[in-house]
């Protein structure tokens, strides 16, 4: 559906936001109902005290009922809290054994003192106030007794007023406040709904945009990126997106190159010999000059055998099902195994060879056959390139360099350009030199960067005008025993 991720984050949003106001108001219904129970409770002792405040001055009962100055003020007091809280006023004097009082109707009356009764009588006679739920059974177990004492003069308690008032008029019900808070709730719900509707806009948008460059690259468009400026995990996640479709990208160009590239190197020769082969058939190559093509023949079928064998030994390294065979071996006896085979092609092109192998025997780790490989393309990458003037110089040397061990081939052929040499182990790749001398099918170094690595090593390659340096190391045999 469309918009339905919006809509689900948004929907979760609001939920939880509607969750929060809920438990929020609920705790603060619960707290301010408390607090208005208390305030109304000492509203209502204020009223029993204002009673007792009317009659400072005057000692009995009798001086109440008589007293024509302040009987309307206390009288139209206790009525005035009876409509106003529905309780009942007592004015209290006391007696050994009964409680004579003056109700709300202008009436003196007696009651006779329980022990409950008089426990709290006598606290108040102390100066203390009173809250006791059914203290006079005669007015039901429902009702709320609040006492405060009747000071004479300020300075004695002749009696007390008692309010007598309903529990059920006492309390304050949750319903009530709730009903003051749910109008605040509903408005914070409406502008948080409204602040999530944008917060979920937010964060769906990079969500969007990371979701839009995906079906992009689905379709092919490597070069599209994705633009977000949110920051955090969505910005750390579309820049990694970005970094996985530059090397998508780079490694479609690399396939599509080395596609074109082993095309190219197959055709060549394929033509080369499809065209030798044809031309003896038909007879433009006479029959005293056939055994000369068929040997060019034959140089080119080597070529692509080499070719494919290289293909093959690249495919496996890269996959990584070549493994290694490591043991100890001793460096200096491979390289002058190596020289042994080039002897030929050395001789021939009059090359100089300056050999400095250090140690011998020279025990290193690795795997002989491999390490062999390496050292025999940089060999041959050597003479190849060198004239046969007699003026080329090859420099093996070995040397110890704390627990590894550097050897380094150098020669004085051509100079690879600098431009080149960012590139030169590469799959295919080839400096302008090498195009102009040929005979390699230009997989020779990248394998060789392959092994080192599987080695845990790398060739690096240095070239200035008289000296082309390629070096590696290998972790030492001695070094790795102990």
């Amino acid at each position: 559906m469309k918009g339905g991720l919006f809509w689900r984050t948004y929907s979760v949003i609001v939920a939880a936001l509607l969750v929060t106001i809920v438990i929020f108001s609920s705790v603060l219904v619960a707290a301010r109902q408390q607090v208005q129970q208390e305030s109304y409770e000492r509203e209502v002792r204020l009223q029993a005290q204002e009673v007792a405040d009317y009659m400072a001055n005057l000692s009995q009962l009798s001086y109440v009922q008589r007293n024509v100055t302040m009987k309307p003020i206390i009288l139209n007091k206790i009525r005035d809290i009876y409509q106003r809280y529905n309780a009942d006023i007592w004015i209290v004097s006391y007696d050994s054994g009964t409680v004579q009082y003056l109700d709300s109707s202008w009436n003196t009356s007696e009651s006779i003192a329980t022990e409950a009764v008089k426990e709290q009588l006598s606290a108040i006679q102390t100066g203390e106030e009173i809250r006791v739920t059914g203290l006079f059974p005669e007015l039901g177990d429902q009702i709320v007794t609040i006492g405060v004492p009747w000071w004479y003069d300020d300075a004695i308690v002749v009696g007390a007023v008692l309010l007598h008032i309903p529990m059920k008029e006492l309390r304050i019900g949750f319903r009530t406040v709730a009903r003051q808070i749910i109008p605040e709730a509903l408005l914070a719900l409406l502008v948080g709904a409204v602040l999530a509707f944008f917060l979920a806009q937010s964060q769906i948008r990079p969500l969007r945009e990371i979701k839009s460059a995906v079906a992009e690259f689905t379709k092919g468009d490597l070069t599209r990126r994705v633009n977000v400026n949110c920051g955090g995990e969505l910005q750390e996640l579309g820049d990694s997106i970005n970094r996985m479709a530059a090397e998508l990208n780079r490694m479609e160009d690399s396939r599509r190159s080395f596609v074109a590239n082993v095309s190219h190197e197959l055709r060549s020769p394929l033509t080369s010999m499809r065209g030798y082969v044809q031309a003896m058939l038909d007879g433009t190559i006479p029959q005293e000059d056939t055994p000369k093509y068929l040997g060019v023949v034959m140089d080119e079928t080597t070529r692509l055998t080499d070719l494919v064998r290289d293909l093959l030994d690249l495919s496996r390294l890269e996959s990584g099902k070549f493994p290694l065979n490591l043991a100890p071996f001793d460096l200096n006896e491979l390289i002058r195994r190596t020289l042994i085979n080039f002897e030929g092609r050395i001789d021939e092109k009059r090359i100089e060879v300056d050999v400095a192998l250090a140690d011998d025997p020279l025990m290193v780790m690795g795997d002989a056959s491999r390490v062999s490989q390496v050292v025999t393309n940089i060999v041959d990458n050597a003479v190849k390139f060198m004239d046969a003037d007699g003026a080329g110089r090859l420099t093996l040397r070995t040397a110890r360099e704390g627990k590894d061990v550097r050897v380094s081939i150098r020669n004085n052929g051509p100079v690879i350009a600098e431009t080149d040499l960012p590139y030169i182990f590469e799959r295919f790749y080839k400096a302008d030199k090498a195009h102009t001398a040929g005979g390699g099918t230009g997989l020779g170094l990248s394998i060789c960067q392959r092994i080192m690595n599987q080695h845990g090593s790398a060739i690096t390659v240095s070239s200035v005008p008289g000296d082309t340096a390629f070096d590696f190391t290998l972790p030492s045999a001695d070094a790795d025993q102990s």
